[in-house]
C-alpha cells in the first residue's frame, strides 16, 4: 500500500506540488521568523561581548523599576572614586550614554522607527571595543567618532564636519574617526557617536557615570573583584562581571524585542491555518476522484486501515517533503523579513546566518502535523468507499447532502468561540500571554465555525453574486453560477480559506479606523493649546531648552511641558506610567473632564497631590483623598493625595497624573515627552509656526505642529503599522488564492468529459474561460462576503471593552468595498491557468475520457 500510496503521488505530481505549496509557504515563515530572531540574538550577544572589551567587572545604578529599553539611573561623581579604592583594581574608567540625534549633510535629523542613535564615549585603550577604519577616537571636545555604517550611508569621513544635538542645542563637530564594533558596522541597528566624557557628559546632560568598567589586577579572579566591589558599593548599586554585563545587555534587547517573534510567528500560524483548508480541500477531491481506485484496492483485499493508511502516508510524504523545502525557504525568508522591518523603519543589526536544531525540528514538526491534520478526514471518507463503486461509471461526484447536523455543530463551535473571546475580554485569564492566547483561540474557533456553516450559505450567495455575472455574462455566467453551486463543500472550505485573510484585513481595517477616529476624538476634547512640540520621530524625548526658546516666541502665552516616567505601585507592584504636568500652565493647555474636581485642582497640583482617572481609581479601590504610593526607578518610595478624578479615555495623559516639579525632584525626570504651545490672543497660526521654526534652530529635532498637523502625524503612525500588518498578512492571501488555483484545476480535470461536451456543442474556448473564470470569481466573492462579516464581528466584540476607554467604532466603507473589488479582481487573476488549461481541452478524447 505504501508503494500504491508513493506511486500516485508521482503520477499526480502537479496536484501533490500545488497541495505542498502551501505548507512550504508556513514553514518557510516560521523557519524563516526563528533564523531571523536567533540571528538577531546571536548578533546581539557577539556585540555586546565586544562592547565589555577588557571589563572584569561593571558596575551600574541599580535600576528598580524593569522595563524594556530602560536606561539605569546615573550614578554620582564620587562612585568612580570608591571604585578605585576597592583592593583588585588594576584601572577603572566611568562612561555616559545616552540617545542624541545625528543630522545628515542637509542638516536633517537621521531618524528611524528601530534602534537609536547612541552617544558614548571614549575611554582608555583597554576598554575601547572600536576597531577604526579611519582616523582615530577623540581628543577634544570638538571632536566626534562615527559608526562605518552610518558613515558609509551618509557619505562622513575623517575630517568631515557632522552636527549632533543631543540635551544641549546642536553643536557641530570634526569627524576624527569611523569605526567598528569587531566585524560590525554599527551596534545592533544602533548609529553610534563617541565623544570624549566631559563633551558626552555635557552633551547627554548626565553629570556622572552610566556604566564604570573595573580591570582585575593580576591574581584577582572578576568574580572575587565582583563580589568585593558589591560590598563597598552597597545595595543601590548592580554589579556584574564583564561576561554577566554582556550576556544581560544582549538578553535584555532580545527579550525586548522579544514582541517581532511573536507577531511573525502568528502571521506565520495564519499562513498554516489557511493552507490547511488547501491541505483538506485538494485531499477531498482528489479522494473523490479516486473512488474507482479505491474501490478496486477493496476488491483486492485492501481493508479499511490499509486505505486510511495509505492516504496518511501521501500527506506524511507531502508534508515531509514540503517541510524541508520551507526549512530551506526560511533561510531565504529571514532576510526578506529583515528588509520587510527596515522598509518600515524598523532596522536590526545581524550576523552570520543561524540555523539552530530547534528550527528545523519545528519546521518538520509543523509542516507534518499540518498536513496529517488537514488530509484526515479526507483519508477517513477513503475508507468508506465500498467494492461496488468499483464497477460504477461515472466518478464525478454530485452534488452532495448538507445535513442539519453540521448547522448544530457550526452554531456550537461558533458559540464556543465567542465565550473565549469574551472570557479573554471581560473575565481574567491571568497574564497578557494568556489573554492573547484565549483570543487567539477564541478567533480560531469562530473561523471554524464560519466554515462549517459556509457549505449552507453557498448556494444563497452564489446567486447573489452570480446574477450580476449571469446579466453581464449571459449563459457563461450562468455556467458559473451552477457550477460554483454543484459541490458547496468544496466551493465552501475554498472560499474559507480567503474568508481568514479577508476578516483578518478587515479586523485591521477597521481597528485602524477606530483609533484614528479615536485619536482625533481625544485630541479635540482635550486640548486647548494652539500647537504642539514633539520629537521628529514622534515618541523619543525633547530636551528641556526646547521649553525655554518656545517661551521666548512672539505670540507665544504660555507652553505647557508634559512628561512621562514609569514607576511600580507599591499595592500590586504593577508597573504604571506617570504623567507630569506643570500646573501653572496646563490649564491654559489641556481640558481634563473631570467627574470630581476641576482645572482648579489641576492648577493647584502641589508636591504630593495625583489626580487619576476615574477607572483606574475604580479597579485600585481608592478615592479622592486617599494616598497611593510608587517605586521610582531609582528604588525611591514617594506618596501622593489624590486631589481628583478624570475620565482619562484616550488623549494626552495618563491614568496618573502629578506635577512635573514633583517627577524633576524625585524621580529624577530629565527629559519633557512634548510641549504645548498656547497662544496669544489674536496670534496668526501660520506667523507662530514660521517663529517657533526660527526658534527651534539650535534644536532640529524639535517639529513644531498646528493641533491639525498633529493629528495628521499620529494617524501616519497607525498607517505605517497597518501597512506592515497588511504586507504580512498578504502570504496568508496568496495561499488562498492558490487553494482557489488548486481547487479549479482539480475541478478541470475532473470535469474534462463535460467541459469536451460543451465545446462539441458550440462553446468556444473564449467561452470556456469566461465560465471558468466566473466560478474563480463566485468563489473569491463568497470568500470575501464571508471575510467582511466575520473581520465585522471580531471588530464589534473587541471594541466593546475599549469603548470605556473612548474608543470610536467606525467602519471604513471605502476599504471594506475595495476589499471586495480585490477579491473580485484575486479571483479573475487566480482562474488565469485553470481557465487556459480548461480552453485547451482536446474535444474529441474528452469526450471519449472515462
Amino acid at each position: 500500500m505504501l508503494k500504491v500510496a508513493l506511486k500516485g503521488l508521482l503520477t499526480r505530481k502537479l496536484r501533490t506540488a500545488l497541495t505542498g505549496f502551501a505548507v512550504v509557504i508556513g514553514v518557510a515563515f516560521v523557519a524563516g521568523t526563528f533564523v531571523f530572531t536567533d540571528t538577531i540574538d546571536a548578533s546581539f550577544k557577539d556585540l555586546f561581548e565586544r562592547t565589555q572589551k577588557g571589563t572584569d567587572v561593571s558596575v551600574q545604578a541599580r535600576l528598580a523599576v524593569e522595563q524594556d529599553f530602560a536606561e539605569p539611573p546615573t550614578m554620582p561623581k564620587d562612585t568612580l572614586d570608591r571604585v578605585r579604592t576597592v583592593p583588585g583594581v588594576e584601572e577603572a574608567a566611568g562612561f555616559v550614554s545616552h540617545d542624541v540625534t545625528l543630522l545628515d549633510r542637509k542638516g536633517k535629523p537621521i531618524l528611524s522607527n528601530g534602534p537609536p542613535t547612541i552617544a558614548v564615549t571614549a575611554g582608555p585603550e583597554r576598554f575601547d571595543p572600536f576597531e577604526y577604519k579611519e582616523g582615530g577616537p577623540p581628543k577634544t571636545a570638538d571632536e566626534v567618532v562615527i559608526d562605518k555604517a552610518t558613515a558609509d550611508k551618509y557619505d562622513f569621513h575623517e575630517g568631515d564636519t557632522v552636527t549632533v544635538q543631543g540635551q544641549q542645542p546642536a553643536k557641530r563637530y570634526k569627524v576624527a574617526g569611523v569605526a567598528t564594533v569587531g566585524d560590525s558596522e554599527n551596534l545592533a541597528g544602533s548609529r553610534l557617536v563617541e565623544f570624549t566624557l566631559p563633551e558626552a557628559q555635557r552633551v547627554t546632560g548626565h553629570d556622572g557615570y552610566d556604566d564604570i568598567s573595573i580591570a582585575a589586577s593580576g591574581g584577582t579572579s572578576p568574580e572575587q573583584l565582583k563580589a568585593a566591589v558589591a560590598r563597598t558599593l552597597g545595595r543601590d548599586f548592580t554589579v556584574r562581571t564583564g561576561k554577566e554585563q554582556a550576556e544581560k545587555q544582549a538578553q535584555d534587547l532580545s527579550d525586548a524585542l522579544g514582541f517581532i517573534r511573536t507577531a511573525l510567528l502568528v502571521f506565520a500560524g495564519v499562513a498554516l491555518l489557511v493552507g490547511g483548508f488547501l491541505i483538506f480541500n485538494t485531499f477531498s477531491v482528489t479522494v473523490a476522484q479516486r473512488t474507482k481506485e479505491f474501490a478496486l484496492l477493496r476488491t483486492l483485499g485492501a481493508s479499511r486501515g490499509q486505505v486510511l493508511r495509505s492516504v496518511l502516508a501521501e500527506s506524511v510524504v507531502i508534508g515531509l517533503g514540503a517541510s524541508i523545502l520551507g526549512i530551506l525557504g526560511g533561510l531565504a525568508i529571514a532576510p526578506g523579513l529583515r528588509a520587510l522591518l527596515g522598509a518600515f523603519g524598523i532596522e536590526l543589526g545581524s550576523t552570520a546566518t543561524q540555523l539552530e536544531t530547534r528550527t528545523v525540528l519545528a519546521g518538520l514538526v509543523v509542516g507534518i502535523v499540518a498536513t496529517v491534520v488537514s488530509g484526515f478526514v479526507p483519508a477517513r471518507r477513503a475508507t468508506r468507499i465500498e467494492p461496488v463503486a468499483a464497477m460504477r461509471d461515472a466518478v464525478t461526484p454530485g452534488a452532495g447532502r448538507l445535513r442539519r447536523r453540521r448547522i448544530v455543530v457550526a452554531a456550537l463551535v461558533e458559540l464556543a468561540g465567542l465565550a473565549i473571546l469574551l472570557y479573554a475580554l471581560f473575565g481574567d485569564p491571568g497574564s497578557a500571554n494568556a489573554t492573547a492566547s484565549a483570543l487567539g483561540f477564541g478567533a480560531v474557533l469562530m473561523m471554524f465555525g464560519f466554515a462549517l456553516l459556509a457549505p449552507t450559505l453557498v448556494r444563497p450567495l452564489s446567486g447573489l453574486v452570480g446574477r450580476p455575472l449571469e446579466r453581464v455574462q449571459g449563459l457563461t455566467g450562468r455556467l458559473a453560477r451552477e457550477n460554483a453551486r454543484r459541490q458547496p463543500q468544496r466551493t465552501a472550505v475554498t472560499a474559507s480559506a480567503l474568508m481568514i485573510g479577508v476578516a483578518l484585513v478587515v479586523f485591521v481595517a477597521i481597528f485602524a479606523a477606530g483609533i484614528r477616529a479615536t485619536i482625533d476624538q481625544g485630541i479635540d476634547k482635550q486640548v486647548r493649546a494652539a500647537g504642539i512640540v514633539t520629537h521628529q520621530d514622534g515618541f523619543s524625548p525633547l530636551p528641556n531648552g526646547v521649553v525655554d526658546e518656545l517661551r521666548k516666541v512672539d505670540g507665544v502665552a504660555a507652553v505647557s511641558p508634559i512628561r512621562f516616567e514609569t514607576g511600580k505601585l507599591v499595592s500590586d507592584g504593577k508597573n504604571i506610567a506617570l504623567s507630569g504636568v506643570d500646573p501653572s500652565t496646563v490649564a491654559e493647555a489641556l481640558n481634563l473632564d473631570f467627574k470630581q474636581g476641576s482645572d482648579a485642582t489641576l492648577s493647584g497640583l502641589g508636591v504630593g497631590d495625583a489626580v487619576v482617572s476615574k477607572d483606574w481609581a475604580d479597579g485600585h479601590d481608592v478615592k479622592v483623598g486617599d494616598s497611593i504610593a510608587f517605586i521610582t526607578p531609582r528604588g525611591k518610595q514617594v506618596s501622593y493625595r489624590i486631589a481628583g478624578t478624570y475620565d482619562a479615555n484616550v488623549g494626552m495623559v495618563g491614568d496618573v497624573t502629578v506635577s512635573n516639579e514633583s517627577l524633576v525632584r524625585d524621580w529624577e525626570s530629565k527629559d519633557v515627552a512634548f510641549a504645548m504651545v498656547v497662544s496669544s490672543p489674536g496670534t496668526d497660526a501660520g506667523a507662530l509656526r514660521r517663529a517657533e521654526d526660527t526658534a527651534l534652530k539650535g534644536f532640529p529635532t524639535a517639529k513644531p505642529m498646528t493641533i491639525g498637523e498633529f493629528k495628521d502625524e499620529q494617524n501616519k503612525g497607525v498607517n505605517g503599522l497597518v501597512g506592515l500588518i497588511y504586507a504580512l498578512l498578504s502570504l496568508s492571501v496568496i495561499v488562498a488564492l492558490l487553494g482557489i488555483v488548486n481547487t479549479l484545476a482539480l475541478s478541470v480535470h475532473e470535469r474534462t468529459r463535460e467541459l469536451g461536451m460543451l465545446r462539441a456543442v458550440g462553446m468556444t474556448r473564449r467561452q470556456v474561460r469566461k465560465m471558468i473564470r466566473g466560478e474563480s470569481v463566485i468563489t473569491a466573492a463568497i470568500g470575501a462576503v464571508l471575510g467582511i462579516v466575520l473581520g465585522i464581528a471580531f471588530a464589534l466584540i473587541v471594541s466593546r471593552p475599549l469603548a470605556a476607554d473612548g474608543f470610536v467604532f467606525t467602519l471604513p466603507v471605502g476599504a471594506l468595498i475595495a476589499v471586495f473589488v480585490f477579491a473580485g479582481i484575486a479571483g479573475v487573476l487566480a482562474a488565469v491557468p485553470p481557465a487556459r488549461r480548461a480552453a485547451k481541452v482536446d474535444v474529441l478524447r474528452a469526450v471519449t475520457t472515462e
